[in-house]
C-alpha cells in the first residue's frame, strides 16, 4: 500500500492531497504514473492538476522527472518536508 496517512497532516490544499490519493491508487493498482497517463484521470483542470503536482513535489512527496513520459516516484514520509 502506498497512501501514508501523513498526507493530512502537512496543511495541504484539498486539491493537492486529491492528486497525492490519486496518484497512490493508480500505483496501489500497479498503473503508471505519468504526466500524460495520469492528467486525463484529474477531475479537475490541467492547471490544477500541475499545480498539484508541482506542491507534491516542492515538499518532496513525489520526483517529477523532465521527460512528460517517464513515471512519477511516490517517495517514502519520511523524505516529506513539512
Amino acid at each position: 500500500m502506498h497512501m501514508d496517512q501523513k498526507i493530512f497532516t502537512l496543511g495541504l490544499p484539498t486539491e493537492t492531497v486529491s492528486c497525492y490519493l490519486l496518484l497512490t491508487g493508480l500505483a496501489d493498482q500497479d498503473l503508471p504514473l505519468t504526466r500524460r497517463g495520469v492528467e486525463p484521470l484529474w477531475a479537475g483542470d490541467a492547471a490544477g492538476f500541475h499545480a498539484a503536482l508541482g506542491e507534491l513535489e516542492r515538499r518532496g512527496v513525489i520526483a517529477i522527472p523532465e521527460e512528460a513520459d517517464a513515471p512519477l516516484r511516490l517517495l517514502p514520509p519520511e523524505m516529506w518536508r513539512d
